[in-house]
């Protein structure tokens, strides 16, 4: 048996120069349930933990990956995203909590529509993808990106979540319209180069740039691309759904308006930041 605070003070102590030892913490507590299986609430009550030398051992090479400022997500292999266990890796983008705030703003925007015809571009995952199935199983999902190696792991997800949606190679920078959808919705790259100095090397040195940035002089490259393509895919009253970089927020709403899009509307996340936007297609 050992003593649960001295495991905890050593652990963070070991990663001070990367977290704050609350999110330390939290960290410990994930690796303790997710890789060894003990149960959270039980841990929080509890003065000791009757670690194996071998779980021991684990913790310590999870520990000296971290210290790397390798992202724990990668680490463990998968994160939770809208109650769905997703595989994640170094070639697609962990899911942050405001994208399963769009999911939800989508869920609710469509609930009185019934069955719809949904596309997801840039999908990297296919967290978005696979949770708006989830959440509307009679209807059919679409999700596509560029990268071969998104794919093969957003396919993994929906085979592992036994989930139906079509995932393929297409290029949001020259997408083309097959037939009429109910409901497009895109997360893609939104970060200019020029911010990557200031981001966690967690992020910068890990996930892929791919899927974060854009040139510093076209911050609205894909949701120029992919607005101009609902334009022309969207049925009648058919929904545009982005997640948004907060300070383009009110550019993107006005390129969008300005495409021929209505009741365009930006949503706060719960940090108070404009990151989300829906907007309606009139024929």
């Amino acid at each position: 048996m050992q003593d649960f605070k001295e495991l905890t003070a050593v652990w963070c102590d070991n990663l001070k120069e990367i977290y704050s030892e609350r999110e330390a913490r939290n960290i410990l507590l994930f690796a303790l349930e997710d890789v060894f299986e003990f149960n959270r609430s039980a841990l929080l009550v509890s003065s000791e933990i009757n670690l194996s030398e071998n779980q021991a051992e684990q913790l310590n090479e999870i520990a000296d990956r971290l210290k790397t400022g390798e992202p724990y997500q990668y680490i463990v292999g998968f994160t939770y995203f809208d109650d769905l266990k997703i595989t994640v890796a170094p070639g697609v983008l962990i899911p942050r909590p405001e994208t399963e705030e769009l999911v939800v703003w989508i869920d609710e925007s469509i609930q009185h529509r019934g069955n719809q015809r949904m596309e997801d571009w840039c999908t990297g995952s296919g967290c978005i993808a696979l949770a708006l199935k989830n959440r509307n199983k009679g209807s059919e999902v679409s999700a596509y990106d560029i990268s071969e190696e998104a794919l093969e792991i957003s396919k993994r997800n929906a085979e592992e979540l036994n989930l139906e949606v079509l995932f393929s190679r297409k290029d949001a920078l020259n997408p083309f319209a097959e037939e009429k959808v109910d409901v497009i919705v895109s997360n893609p790259p939104y970060i200019p180069w020029k911010e990557k100095k200031e981001m966690h090397q967690n992020v910068t040195e890990f996930e892929p740039d791919l899927a974060l940035f854009v040139p510093n002089d076209d911050p609205l490259l894909f949701y120029r691309s992919i607005a101009n393509y609902a334009s022309k895919t969207l049925s009648e009253e058919g929904l545009l759904f982005f997640e948004l970089h907060e300070n383009y927020a009110s550019e993107t709403k006005e390129m969008v308006e300005q495409i021929g899009f209505s009741s365009v509307e930006i949503k706060t996340d719960l940090q108070g930041k404009q990151r989300m936007l829906k907007a309606q297609w009139k024929l």
